[in-house]
């Protein structure tokens, strides 16, 4: 077999290989099925080595884009009568945030279909110091059509879509329920609770979540996460 076909080879090719040993020697031998189960085996390992540095390339393009996102911060609702985004954020910036110091913007350029006046505006800023100055005047925006948020990767709002689902279904069931977002996480009693693409609702730590929540708030997230994958936690493995 060419070396560019291991790791691709198909059902339908290991029988032809079966049948091409069959036909040549008239009867496969027991040689000839230990050969065949080396080669499989081997290939089981080639798949496996590729899965894995498949992962770790997706790891490091998915760091590379949140480090080229790390200073963004997106607009809306802005009104962008002439067009001008940049000029529109610095007003918006010192009128409505009401923000006196320097913020120092590399770019600002709209979202989105042309021809809408309150397209999202993404905004590029020079400084880390400056995008934690203004989302610190967030609060400015409550009650209106504004709003701020970061510049997330697709990976990154996939995640925190499925966590603002949970939530909302562990609000439905238990409405006093105290839930904060603290970066990638949902805290809920001290205990940060992720979404991992693989395998949905998590702990920090690696444990099951829709069953750490089961046990620790009684919330049933079945149908929002899915079936639990774990066993039954216990109540000192919830501790943080």
């Amino acid at each position: 077999m060419d070396s560019h076909e291991v790791g691709q080879i198909t059902v339908g090719e290991l029988r032809n290989i079966l049948s091409d040993i069959i036909d040549t020697k008239g009867l496969a031998k027991k040689e000839d099925l230990e050969n065949i189960n080396v080669e499989i085996a081997s290939l089981k390992k080639e798949n496996q080595d590729l899965r894995k540095e498949i992962n770790s390339l997706h790891a490091l393009v998915n760091l590379s884009d949140r480090n080229s996102r790390r200073n963004n911060l997106i607009f809306g609702g802005i009104d962008l009568q002439d067009g001008n985004a940049l000029k529109a954020i610095q007003d918006f910036i010192r009128q409505v945030l009401k923000i006196e110091q320097p913020i120092i913007i590399g770019r600002a350029f709209a979202l989105g279909r042309t021809g809408l006046r309150r397209r999202p505006i993404l905004v590029e800023l020079v400084r880390g110091e400056d995008l934690y100055t203004i989302l610190s005047r967030v609060s400015e925006l409550k009650g209106t059509t504004f709003f701020i948020h970061r510049d997330y990767s697709q990976q990154e709002r996939i995640k925190r879509a499925k966590l603002v689902q949970v939530k909302k279904e562990i609000l439905k069931q238990r409405p006093l329920m105290n839930i904060v977002f603290r970066r990638e996480a949902l805290l809920i009693k001290e205990v940060p609770y992720i979404w991992d693409l693989d395998k949905g609702l998590m702990t920090a730590s690696g444990l099951n979540g829709v069953e750490a929540l089961r046990a620790a708030v009684g919330v049933n997230l079945d149908e929002t996460c899915g079936s639990p994958r774990m066993g039954t936690l216990s109540q000192h493995q919830l501790e943080p």
